[in-house]
């Protein structure tokens, strides 16, 4: 263009007649050849740069992605030294003595469902999940696509997803948990020995029928953090270690660990709850499922109408329980059922001091969530092992009768239904809350004057039951022993009057 322009003032020069003097005209034509050198080594820089740049990136020479900030993240921690990899030579030497010596068949079940905890708080619903997973339990609920399956962030039964996430989960919560799924032993640190522990590891270790879970403090084993939960998968009894599966693989990958190691490791008591640690052993029995109470529905109205009448039978115009404390509690899993036997009973029989019988049924009845009496009547029938319906309301019509004819039941009748006038008739919801206190554990009562404390135990010496009352009611004690044993910070046998949440609470 401007090489076009020059022409041009040229030609007008020589048309007008005007001097053409290679003065002028040779600088300006050096000038436009100049430019136009110019702008063709641009185009040619400008198409050469991606090509360059393409090929330095092709190299890896080229201009390197701004690099995330790392500080203070981390890529796995240094195992202590008296701990051994499971993939190390030595490692792997004290897994083939375990075989050999029967002592590692529940590895396999374990490290074909393993999982890394998704979340930093999860190894205990991730040691849970493994174990559900090991075991074929079917969870009856879809996980994802058309799938059935056991994951960590399944579990929440008796935590919310983001009370997990922020804190993990305590040994009761576990306990709760494991109880609304499979079959689960818990074993407290401070109710063991450590023979008796290792003869569980014995067992759990010769066998795919049964897992242990541990749960421990990280602090004893020399790692870092705290409290922490995960499954064992052998036993090598010349080194007397045991084969610990970490959850959080991220940290720290599988290791062995001297047995005693293990059992002072779940000693340190957890601030969170102020107990000890300890272990639990899980099984399924397919023909004998547990109850989930994460399905059951509480009757919040049902219960609301019966809390209010038997608070006006009691005390006319006032209401111990309000609907608020129901509504509060109206979440029913296993840790909060427990709650009523180790708090809230023993609260109220403080506080009302009830001065007869049938004050100290109502009482009972009243905190005793309606879904926990259906639940232990299903157990009940389920431990008959009813071949056919007919069987079975036989088995439930006997039961029923056995019970009319103890001499607590009249005493029950009048405590449900003061206005009746007619005691004599069979009545299921009586007959069930006979058997219920009279299999209710002691620790209830030791409230109560000394003359209502001789008159139950008087009843529940069991001198007028039939033999089919009698296991009835030693089921149902033991079942509430096991509950309150299990989530109760005190436990049963208590034999201190309890005060508020002094002695005495769930957590």
């Amino acid at each position: 263009m401007l090489r076009s322009n020059i022409k041009q003032l040229i030609r007008f020069q020589q048309t007008n007649g005007l001097v053409c003097s290679t003065k002028y005209t040779r600088p300006i034509l050096q000038a436009s050849l100049s430019l136009k050198s110019r702008a063709l080594g641009t185009k040619a820089e400008s198409t050469a740069a991606p090509a360059v740049s393409a090929f330095q990136d092709l190299l890896g020479v080229g201009s390197q992605p701004v690099q995330e900030d790392l500080t203070n993240t981390f890529y796995q921690r240094q195992l202590p030294t008296n701990l051994v990899r499971f993939s190390s030579s030595e490692g792997k030497r004290y897994f083939r003595e375990a075989m050999d010596d029967g002592h590692a068949e529940g590895f396999f079940p374990l490290t074909g469902n393993f999982t890394t905890q998704s979340e930093p708080a999860y190894c205990g619903p991730s040691s849970l999940a493994m174990v559900l997973n090991a075991l074929e339990v079917d969870p009856k609920r879809r996980w994802k696509g058309n799938w059935r399956w056991f994951s960590d962030e399944f579990l929440q039964c008796c935590s919310s997803k983001e009370d997990m996430k922020k804190n993990g989960i305590t040994f009761d919560n576990f306990a709760c948990l494991a109880k609304c799924h499979c079959n689960v032993q818990v074993k407290r640190a401070n109710d063991f020995t450590l023979e008796e522990f290792r003869q569980d590891v014995l067992r759990v270790t010769s066998t795919s029928e049964q897992f242990m879970v541990l749960s421990f403090s990280r602090k004893v084993l020399g790692q870092t953090g705290d409290g922490h939960f995960s499954p064992i998968g052998a036993y090598n009894s010349a080194n007397d270690s045991i084969l610990i599966l970490d959850t959080a693989r991220y940290k720290y990958p599988s290791y062995w660990c001297n047995l005693s190691t293990v059992f002072e490791s779940m000693n340190p008591i957890d601030k969170e709850t102020g107990r000890p640690r300890g272990y639990f052993l899980l099984s399924y029995d397919v023909d004998h499922p547990p109850i989930s109470l994460c399905n059951v529905k509480p009757e919040a109205g049902a219960k609301k109408e019966e809390t209010t009448q038997m608070n006006n039978d009691i005390n006319p115009g006032k209401t111990i329980i309000s609907n608020a404390e129901a509504e509060k509690h109206s979440k029913l899993n296993w840790s909060t059922l427990a709650k009523s036997f180790c708090q809230r009973i023993p609260e109220n029989m403080w506080i009302e001091k009830p001065r007869t019988l049938e004050h100290v049924i109502q009482l009972v009845l009243r905190n005793v969530p309606l879904e926990y009496t259906k639940i232990l009547a299903n157990q009940s029938l389920a431990s008959f092992n009813a071949d056919t319906p007919a069987k079975a309301e036989e088995y439930i019509n006997t039961l029923l009768n056995d019970t009319t004819k103890t001499p607590l039941y009249p005493i029950v009748m009048e405590s449900l239904y003061p206005n009746r006038g007619d005691f004599t008739q069979m009545d299921g919801n009586a007959a069930f809350a006979t058997l219920f206190v009279l299999g209710s554990p002691r620790m209830l009562y030791t409230s109560l004057p000394r003359e209502l404390q001789d008159l139950l135990d008087k009843f529940r010496k069991g001198d007028e039951m039939t033999s089919l009352v009698k296991r009835e009611v030693h089921r149902i004690s033991e079942e509430v022993t096991e509950l309150t044993k299990t989530f109760c910070t005190c436990g049963p046998g208590s034999t201190e009057k309890i005060v508020a949440k002094k002695n005495c609470s769930s957590v």
